[in-house]
Protein backbone atom coordinates (compact mmCIF):
# COMPACT_ATOMS: atom_id res chain seq x y z
CA UNK A 1 0.00 0.00 0.00
CA UNK A 2 1.69 3.49 -0.87
CA UNK A 3 2.12 5.70 1.41
CA UNK A 4 -0.68 9.16 1.52
CA UNK A 5 2.36 11.46 1.87
CA UNK A 6 2.92 15.69 1.73
CA UNK A 7 5.82 17.49 1.76
CA UNK A 8 6.81 20.24 4.55
CA UNK A 9 8.27 23.17 2.35
CA UNK A 10 10.24 26.22 4.07
CA UNK A 11 10.92 29.12 2.07
CA UNK A 12 14.05 31.71 2.69
CA UNK A 13 13.63 35.12 2.60
CA UNK A 14 15.26 34.79 -1.23
CA UNK A 15 11.70 33.05 -1.93
CA UNK A 16 13.95 29.90 -2.53
CA UNK A 17 11.72 26.78 -1.39
CA UNK A 18 12.98 23.48 0.81
CA UNK A 19 11.01 20.23 0.47
CA UNK A 20 12.44 19.86 4.46
CA UNK A 21 9.99 17.06 6.30
CA UNK A 22 7.15 14.65 4.91
CA UNK A 23 4.22 14.38 6.41
CA UNK A 24 2.02 11.07 5.94
CA UNK A 25 -0.29 8.61 6.78
CA UNK A 26 0.13 5.02 7.44
CA UNK A 27 -2.23 2.17 9.05
CA UNK A 28 -4.22 4.99 10.49
CA UNK A 29 -1.30 6.96 12.02
CA UNK A 30 0.32 9.96 11.39
CA UNK A 31 4.25 10.43 10.80
CA UNK A 32 6.38 13.11 10.46
CA UNK A 33 9.81 12.98 9.40
CA UNK A 34 12.40 15.37 8.36
CA UNK A 35 14.33 15.16 4.40
CA UNK A 36 17.88 15.29 6.52
CA UNK A 37 19.80 16.27 2.80
CA UNK A 38 17.16 19.22 2.37
CA UNK A 39 16.93 20.23 6.05
CA UNK A 40 21.15 20.51 5.69
CA UNK A 41 20.78 22.87 2.90
CA UNK A 42 17.90 25.03 4.15
CA UNK A 43 19.90 25.32 7.40
CA UNK A 44 22.69 27.03 5.41
CA UNK A 45 20.07 29.92 4.74
CA UNK A 46 18.22 30.20 8.46
CA UNK A 47 15.91 27.36 8.47
CA UNK A 48 15.38 25.99 12.19
CA UNK A 49 13.62 22.91 13.15
CA UNK A 50 10.06 23.57 14.24
CA UNK A 51 9.14 23.36 17.88
CA UNK A 52 6.93 20.64 18.10
CA UNK A 53 9.64 18.57 15.97
CA UNK A 54 13.10 19.61 17.69
CA UNK A 55 14.94 16.73 16.36
CA UNK A 56 16.11 16.34 12.86
CA UNK A 57 16.92 12.65 12.92
CA UNK A 58 13.40 11.47 14.99
CA UNK A 59 10.24 10.29 12.93
CA UNK A 60 7.40 11.61 15.06
CA UNK A 61 3.95 9.57 15.12
CA UNK A 62 0.49 10.67 16.37
CA UNK A 63 -2.88 8.90 16.02
CA UNK A 64 -4.11 12.40 15.47
CA UNK A 65 -2.90 14.96 12.50
CA UNK A 66 -0.43 16.71 14.81
CA UNK A 67 -1.49 20.01 16.29
CA UNK A 68 0.96 22.26 14.51
CA UNK A 69 -0.29 21.02 11.05
CA UNK A 70 -4.51 21.29 12.15
CA UNK A 71 -4.42 24.96 13.39
CA UNK A 72 -3.25 25.38 9.64
CA UNK A 73 -6.89 24.38 8.87
CA UNK A 74 -10.69 25.71 9.48
CA UNK A 75 -12.67 24.40 12.14
CA UNK A 76 -15.23 21.91 11.06
CA UNK A 77 -17.48 23.27 12.90
CA UNK A 78 -17.61 26.71 11.11
CA UNK A 79 -20.86 27.90 9.14
CA UNK A 80 -18.80 27.84 6.18
CA UNK A 81 -17.29 24.61 6.28
CA UNK A 82 -19.46 23.67 2.96
CA UNK A 83 -18.46 26.27 1.24
CA UNK A 84 -14.30 25.73 1.87
CA UNK A 85 -14.95 22.16 1.06
CA UNK A 86 -16.49 22.80 -1.94
CA UNK A 87 -13.39 25.08 -2.76
CA UNK A 88 -11.03 22.39 -2.91
CA UNK A 89 -13.46 19.85 -4.65
CA UNK A 90 -14.40 18.06 -0.96
CA UNK A 91 -17.90 16.84 -0.05
CA UNK A 92 -16.79 16.03 3.56
CA UNK A 93 -14.12 17.32 6.18
CA UNK A 94 -10.64 15.04 5.95
CA UNK A 95 -7.92 17.11 7.85
CA UNK A 96 -5.44 15.47 6.29
CA UNK A 97 -6.76 16.03 2.41
CA UNK A 98 -7.62 19.31 3.19
CA UNK A 99 -3.89 20.26 3.82
CA UNK A 100 -3.24 18.64 0.99
CA UNK A 101 -5.00 20.26 -1.34
CA UNK A 102 -5.16 23.64 0.58
CA UNK A 103 -0.98 23.42 1.72
CA UNK A 104 -2.09 25.06 4.72
CA UNK A 105 -0.12 28.28 4.07
CA UNK A 106 -0.87 31.10 6.86
CA UNK A 107 0.01 34.75 6.34
CA UNK A 108 2.53 34.83 9.81
CA UNK A 109 4.69 32.46 8.49
CA UNK A 110 7.29 30.53 5.79
CA UNK A 111 5.96 27.74 5.44
CA UNK A 112 3.44 25.10 3.10
CA UNK A 113 2.32 21.76 2.10
CA UNK A 114 2.49 20.24 -1.19
CA UNK A 115 2.04 17.09 -3.05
Amino acid sequence: MEKDLIYLVWKDVDGNKYKVAVLYKENGKYYFKYILENVKEAQKRGFKPLIAFPQINAVYDNPKLFATFATRLPEPTRPEIKEILETYGMTEYDAFELLKRSGGKLPTDNYEFEK
